[in-house]
């Protein structure tokens, strides 16, 4: 797993998620595919090491924050579409970030273990 890449394609999110709100997106999003947290490149990696990491807290750390960003990356997606502008930006600026940073950082702690090993 190249987590730099990983940590970059979860960082870029946030503008596609923006650029969604603003209606001037590349393409369309799906809110089911983007809340599935097993559907991207790290998503795949981590539910395929299971066995392998299942001992390091860290690991379920990382699957963990996974989820959250991508459930909540989900749930901006829909109040968009349900016509809650205002809502989705604020979950976008506040919850969303936080839960960008909070993944990030367990990414980053998690390559120095893995990368190490």
């Amino acid at each position: 797993m190249n987590f730099f890449d990983a940590i970059n394609s979860h960082v870029t999110w946030k503008v596609h998620l923006q650029n969604h709100l603003l209606g001037i997106a590349d393409a369309a999003l799906d809110v089911h595919a983007v809340g599935q947290e097993n559907l991207c490149e790290l998503g795949h990696w981590l539910y395929a090491n299971l066995a392998t990491w299942q001992d390091q807290p860290l690991y379920w750390e990382v699957i963990q924050a996974h989820a959250a960003f991508h459930r909540c990356a989900g749930e901006v997606l829909h109040l968009h579409d349900a016509g809650k502008l205002a809502e989705a930006e604020h979950l976008l600026h506040h919850e969303y970030s936080a839960l960008s940073h909070r993944l990030v950082h367990a990414l980053r702690e998690l390559s120095r273990i893995i990368d190490g090993a």
